[in-house]
């Protein structure tokens, strides 16, 4: 009966197996695995409205906005020097007097010669009032008196070449002369720059030269100051793109009252093209999907708040954020953090900055 018994038990045991397998096939699949319906934690960002633009960005070379080599026009020895290098100037100032003491010398002969000439002038021509003289010889009095009016000048002229001034306000660079120094129209006695103003040339593919015109304004940052942005705007754009390198020059204008810019210095320039307002959300919050964008859109419910994928048409990108041209209106909230693990209609809880629940 033992044996019987454990018989009737191991011969029982496959067929209560093949009973459990039906039971469990036939429960309701909702009994075996009930759905997550805990709120999933995630962080939202509003929809904002802000100002953007579509930059142009170039490297490019400040130049002073006035440049001049200051040259003798004549070879003459040096007789003053009235500059320093590096002194600041006004238009006008004598920098350099050449030696032109026999100019002076004939000047004053000259003029002496010119005031004899148109005393004699006016005395005929009261004569000729009282038909004492002829016409002809007034007329060659006053003959004289011109000629030697243009002789006059013409000294002048002489002296003033030898007389160096500056042509413009500016400042002065290093002085290359002394007194005594003979000096030709080769010799460069120094220069001057007006630097309160700068030109910025750079270089743009002609693919972006629809995107450039005067008048937009320029943000240039140099190496020397990380934290600074030096402001300005384009002047013109080239008329012709180079054939070699595919691209045209832009000029802009930089404002350099405080100088700390100088010429020739490498920048980095970016060209505000296209400034307008849109709509703009962190680019977090993009899920890409078989070469759509989407986000998911937070939407307040009874008992909370769940998700909805909504489909979106972006534009340009830039500094962590993006915009959206279609699909969203301003202060909708999409997810930044968390996008992974929710879906469409996923109950979540919305998390603020600080860490607190959003009601």
């Amino acid at each position: 009966m033992k044996s019987i018994g454990v018989f009737t038990l191991s011969a029982l045991q496959p067929t209560c197996t093949r009973l459990a397998l039906v039971a469990t096939l036939l429960l309701p699949s909702a009994a075996l695995a009930q759905p997550n319906k805990a709120p999933v934690p995630v962080r939202a960002a509003p929809v904002e409205l802000e100002q953007i633009s579509n930059p142009v960005e170039a490297l490019g070379t400040a130049k002073a906005w006035e440049f001049v080599s200051i040259r003798a026009g004549v070879t003459e020895h040096i007789s003053r020097v009235n500059f320093e290098s590096g002194q600041r100037v006004k238009a006008g100032d004598v920098l350099v007097e050449l030696s032109h003491g026999e100019e002076k010398a004939e000047l004053a002969r000259a003029r002496a010669t010119l005031q004899r000439y148109e005393r004699d002038a006016k005395r005929l021509r009261g004569l000729v009032t009282k038909n004492l003289t002829t016409r002809e010889q007034l007329e060659a009095a006053e003959t004289q008196v011109a000629e030697t009016r243009a002789l006059v000048d013409g000294l002048q002229a002489r002296i003033d070449d030898r007389i160096i001034r500056a042509p413009f306000d500016g400042q002065l660079g290093l002085r290359n002369i002394s007194v005594g120094s003979l000096v030709t129209p080769t010799t460069e006695i120094t220069t001057i720059q007006d630097s309160a103003r700068l030109k910025l040339d750079f270089t743009v593919p002609e693919r972006q030269l629809s995107a450039i015109s005067g008048g937009m304004a320029i943000e240039a940052a140099s190496q020397a100051y990380p934290n600074r942005v030096f402001n300005g705007e384009v002047m013109i754009v080239e008329a012709r793109v180079d054939p070699q390198t595919r691209a045209f020059t832009v000029r802009g204008r930089l404002d350099n009252r405080d100088g700390q810019l100088k010429p020739g210095m490498l920048l980095r320039v970016r060209v505000v093209a296209n400034p307008r307002r849109a709509l703009t959300i962190p680019e977090a919050a993009l899920v890409p999907l078989a070469g759509e964008q989407s986000v998911y859109v937070v939407k307040k419910t009874e008992g909370g708040h769940m998700v909805q994928r909504r489909e979106v048409q972006i534009g340009q990108r830039y500094e962590g954020k993006v915009e959206v041209l279609t699909g969203l209106s301003q202060g909708d909230q999409v997810v930044t953090r968390g996008t992974l693990h929710i879906r469409d209609g996923q109950p979540v809880a919305v998390e603020v900055e600080n860490g607190a629940h959003k009601q």
